[in-house]
């Protein structure tokens, strides 16, 4: 293929759709054309239905709740049914679409600082929501049985600020901004790094599916893996070789925690893991093998006995739903008056195989530092090595150690030093004991949002990636048919299977047609397989449900559409009608970043890279009036000859990379700036060549074939 061509006059086809109809001049909504009307349609009523209306002004706002958030930049729903401010789950969604819609980065920007300056907790974690006022950052959550306690959202709010600051310098190209803000990415990501394993699991609870339990969330998993890798980048860009390889290590590491959830059996990842714990006291408690026996040191009282670090309930959240269990310090061993001189140990009722141990730290927000254990040491019953263990440094500390397989029938955590001086009481608010030949249970429903997320984000090789898609693809219907109607995308092809000890007890199956936030990831994956025809197939499911009324009227997304509520002509599928979420998702997500393909890289590189049904090539489709950076406006439109469009902004040199058409491909092309042939370079299917940008007009490119 010829990559460049001489300064000289060159007969070009004229492309179908002419320079006219993309109207060049300055609009605060992008403007959309596709075969299909009813894109341009939903794009339009997201934001003059909801995400419009949804942006509060700079004057704070008395919603009446003690979880509201009266500096919040915009609301969750239309209707304020959420009156907090919600930074792990909406806040990227939502950035993301106002960056969409008029490139917004002011108002982003607000949403960054009161994020950081108000809902960042000491040990870099990052607050999930203003709900149940819980000074640790997040709050129990019961199953239906009430056998199993755990937290949702732990993670999704820390993970996310990593991805929101890599947003906002992607559009912004501010290295100002990135050198004042990267030290508080970097406290966060110092959060997460405290809860990888030395496997490189991360144990999340679940990420961004509230309702459903799940204790290594492999959503999270892949989310965090994409979150460093985008850390490394922004680390690299500011000049930091050091911070950069610490990032590119933790994204390693993680990438090796992915493999653990794959099972080759199934020929797909797991939902999420389980520590496969030994050492359990409470009969309704995980995999109990037995009858253990644990004794201390000391205790403090009944209230801090040693068999609380046995029970599988690690308090750290305020108690705030009434779930009767899981309140910070209430289920956690006490030493009486002890700290270097504590001691822990749990004997099995048989020899037993173990491989690891997770020790955490007490919880109780009253504690002294000097209560926190620093370093100890394992001991086992046949004599072997000692194992060292160190507890991190943060608000929930923990230590994990992963050592050879052995079999025992006791083993003694022995305290060695203290995280400080002047504390009593130390002791234990969890010990776990992992077997030995399988230290984490593998958790399915079928196929799950784990896999697409996995896929969509490049989680692991391309082998195994299409190995996942061939099997999604032979399964697929099971994550769109519901009661009989059709919406993407179910958590799981047998959601049916959850069982009472997998739900929230609240809202049991509440989150099973999750839209949005499962939507996303099936969108990503299609875009990176490259199913333009199946993405613009779960894109009519969507425009199904906002046709539908669901309590708002018909042009309005509700929140969830849960298995319950899922029925023909029901009017209230959802206690929120006119949600933010999905219309976020719907604009940035699906149409931006899948649909069109539009991004900008860290260097500022701005790419065009559809995923769209072949036949639209020839159709035509194209927009205009997207602010894809702070200086930066770009139009295009593909037609049955090439790509014609222009760019718009500050003066300089712009860098692009374009899709050609599959019409074109294998063909000589060439590039015109303003009717005049220009060098350019192939890589793969993307055209890259540099435009020049004039404050005073729009500068015109056109990719069309050659003259013979």
């Amino acid at each position: 293929m010829r990559t460049h061509f001489k300064m000289a006059s060159v007969l070009l086809l004229l492309l179908v759709i002419p320079w006219g109809s993309l109207s060049f001049g300055q609009t605060d909504i992008p403007r959309l054309f596709f075969p299909d009307p009813d894109i341009a349609k939903v794009f339009s009523q997201n934001w003059e239905l909801t995400l419009g209306p949804c942006k509060e002004n700079l004057v704070p706002n008395d919603l009446n709740s003690p979880h509201s958030e009266p500096l919040r930049p915009w609301k969750v729903d239309v209707n304020g049914h959420y009156p907090g401010w919600y930074p792990g789950v909406d806040l990227k969604h939502m950035a993301a679409a106002y960056l969409v819609y008029g490139g917004d980065l002011p108002l982003v920007l607000r949403a960054w600082d009161l994020t950081s300056q108000h809902y960042a907790l000491p040990d870099g974690s990052i607050q999930s929501s203003t709900m149940k006022n819980n000074p640790q950052g997040t709050w129990p959550e019961a199953t239906a049985n009430a056998e199993v306690v755990f937290y949702p959202l732990r993670t999704v709010a820390t993970i996310d600020f990593l991805l929101l600051g890599d947003m906002i310098f992607r559009f912004s190209q501010d290295r100002e901004w990135l050198g004042m803000n990267l030290p508080k990415m970097r406290k966060a990501a110092h959060f997460l790094r405290g809860w990888i394993d030395p496997n490189g699991v991360l144990h999340s609870d679940s990420y961004d599916l509230d309702q459903a339990y799940r204790q290594h969330d492999g959503v999270a998993q892949a989310s965090a893996l994409l979150a460093f890798r985008r850390l490394a980048e922004l680390e690299s860009i500011a000049g930091n070789p050091v911070e950069q390889g610490r990032a590119q290590d933790t994204a390693s590491l993680l990438l090796d925690g992915v493999k653990q959830y794959w099972n080759e059996e199934w020929g797909y990842f797991a939902e999420h893991l389980v520590y496969n714990n030994v050492a359990f006291s409470s009969p309704n408690q995980g995999n109990l093998t037995g009858n253990i026996t644990v004794t201390a040191s000391s205790q403090l009282d009944e209230e801090h006995g040693v068999s609380k670090a046995t029970d599988g309930i690690i308090g750290m959240g305020v108690d705030a739903f009434g779930v009767g269990i899981g309140s910070a310090g209430k289920h956690e061993w006490a030493s009486n008056s002890e700290t270097e001189s504590a001691w822990m140990q749990i004997d099995f009722p048989q020899t037993t195989s173990i491989s690891g141990a997770v020790l955490v730290n007490r919880t109780d927000l009253a504690l002294h530092p000097g209560e926190r254990f620093e370093s100890g040491t394992l001991e086992f019953s046949d004599g072997s090595e000692p194992v060292p263990v160190a507890f991190n440094d943060l608000g929930i500390s923990r230590a994990v150690a992963m050592f050879s397989t052995r079999s025992v029938r006791w083993i003694r955590f022995r305290a060695k030093s203290m995280q400080a001086v002047g504390g009593t009481n130390a002791g234990l608010a969890e010990f776990l004991v992992l077997d030995g030949v399988k230290p984490y249970s593998h958790i399915r429903h079928g196929m799950t949002d784990t896999n697409l997320a996995i896929a969509g984000f490049g989680a692991t090789d391309e082998t195994t990636i299409q190995r996942v898609w061939n099997y999604f693809q032979s399964h697929e219907s099971k994550f769109y048919e519901v009661n009989g109607l059709k919406a993407p995308t179910w958590i799981s092809e047998s959601a049916e299977t959850y069982l009472p000890g997998e739900l929230n007890r609240r809202a049991p199956y509440k989150d099973c047609v999750a839209m949005g936030r499962t939507w996303r990831y099936d969108a990503l994956m299609r875009k990176r397989l490259q199913d333009g025809q199946g993405l613009y197939r779960t894109m009519q499911y969507a425009h199904q449900m906002v046709a539908r009324p669901s309590g708002g009227g018909a042009g309005f997304f509700a929140e969830r559409y849960g298995l319950g509520k899922f029925q023909p002509g029901d009017e209230s599928q959802a206690n929120v009608p006119k949600y933010s979420e999905y219309p976020a998702v719907y604009a940035s997500t699906i149409v931006q970043e899948c649909l069109l393909g539009m991004t900008i890289d860290p260097k500022g590189v701005i790419h065009v890279d559809p995923c769209v049904p072949e036949e639209w090539y020839s159709l035509g489709f194209g927009q205009s009036g997207i602010r894809i950076a702070q200086s930066r406006k770009i139009e295009f439109s593909y037609s049955d000859n090439g790509v014609t469009g222009s760019l718009s902004g500050v003066s300089g040199i712009q860098d692009v990379c374009i899709q050609v058409p599959p019409q074109l491909r294998g063909q000589e092309v060439q590039v015109l700036i303003d009717e005049l042939a220009i060098e350019f370079k192939m890589l793969g299917n993307q055209c890259c060549f540099e435009v020049p940008i004039h404050d005073s007009k729009p500068t015109r490119f056109l990719i069309g074939r050659a003259a013979d």
